[in-house]
């Protein structure tokens, strides 16, 4: 696309009262945004009625397209029009797709072959474990990782990813100068370098709640399938697995214990039909995608643990288990038991929790 047409796109992406679909009407009836933003006015408030007609002269008289462009350079932000051969193929198949992206970082080739991971931001410390493993090993595949960079599930998401070496996506519900959730600003510059940060809303635009169920929409568009870990039963989470069933991707859901309010999401979902589903394997089998890459070993080597270090392994599981139980379990003497766990945690094999909780990874 020419640079001059492509001023028009973010002009017209930025008029309160037109949303993709009344874009994809004027794209269609005048066949460039420019030749749309020059219609005598009579003409264009019939097309599209006096409420974004408002939202047009506001835009026409107050914005500087030139600025923005200007800054979209200085930041080094790109920007990715619907009809662009580099605009993400999964996304440009749901409904109303957003016909201006902007990103920080870039989409890359192999990026379609992606999951969303997603769920409450209050995790439990098991569940924020399942998210960043999940991602880890997806990743591990070749598979980008997908989520809203929102506080909990999302962030265990893509520090997963990223702890792995894969690509990782982010998609905003604000612009991307305005870092939402503030606190985790470093972590949208450490996706940026490890795949895209992304938002369909224009520079400035504030976090808005009604931004955030069209933000949903997209991170289901960019994935192949949706991974909901731990969500109520009135969270977002499951208003983008709401997206995901109609863009017809694929819904999975990690069950938990049914005494946890984070269990309620999954365990609906399920109910309804959402793939149930315990590690990555499953989740490449009901996608129908090949192991892409080679995996780490899911257990360490029995030569490179002691016997007493065997022995604590050997009682433990992916449930958290209290340093109490394990002292029961093993039938060792507490000091053992305590040195042993702080060298299978440095090993990588079992990961701490506040309470005195362990969890084996390995």
């Amino acid at each position: 696309m020419e640079d001059e047409e492509k001023k028009y796109w973010l002009w017209w992406n930025r008029v309160s009262g037109i949303g993709p679909a009344r874009f994809y009407k004027l794209m269609e009836t005048f066949g460039t945004m420019k030749d749309a933003w020059n219609t005598p006015d009579n003409e264009l408030k019939s097309l599209i009625g006096a409420k974004a007609f408002s939202g047009y002269l506001e835009t026409r008289a107050s914005w500087d397209p030139e600025g923005e462009i200007q800054k979209l350079e200085r930041y080094h932000y790109r920007v990715y029009c619907f009809v662009d051969s580099d605009y993400p193929p999964l996304l440009k198949k749901i409904s109303d797709p957003p016909p201006v992206l902007y990103t920080r970082g870039k989409f890359e080739y192999g990026d379609d072959v992606a999951v969303g991971i997603i769920g409450t931001r209050n995790p439990s410390p098991l569940g924020a474990l399942n998210a960043r493993e999940l991602a880890s090993s997806l990743s591990r595949q070749g598979l980008t990782i997908v989520s809203g960079m929102a506080r909990g599930i999302d962030s265990e998401g893509h520090r997963g990813a990223m702890e792995a070496g894969g690509r990782t996506i982010a998609v905003l519900g604000s612009g991307l100068d305005v870092p939402y959730p503030p606190e985790n600003e470093p972590l949208l510059e450490e996706i940026a370098g490890h795949g895209a940060v992304v938002s369909e809303f224009p520079l400035g635009t504030q976090p808005l709640a009604k931004n955030f169920p069209a933000r949903n929409r997209i991170i289901s568009g960019l994935s192949l399938g949706i991974i909901v870990v731990e969500a109520a039963q009135d969270s977002g989470s499951l208003i983008t697995a709401g997206f995901a069933l109609e863009q017809g991707r694929e819904v999975f859901a990690v069950p938990g214990n049914i005494a946890s309010e984070g269990s309620k999401g999954p365990h609906r979902l399920i109910k309804q039909g959402a793939k149930l589903i315990e590690n990555y394997q499953d989740v490449l089998s009901e996608l129908s995608i090949p192991h892409l890459a080679v995996t780490r070993a899911e257990s360490i080597p029995v030569d490179s643990l002691s016997e007493t270090e065997r022995r604590v392994v050997e009682v433990m599981s992916r449930e958290p288990l209290h340093i109490d139980q394990i002292l029961r379990r093993s039938s060792l003497a507490s000091a053992q038991v305590n040195s042993a766990l702080v060298q299978l945690e440095l090993k990588g094999t079992v990961k701490r929790f506040p309470g005195q909780l362990y969890v084996r990874i390995k």
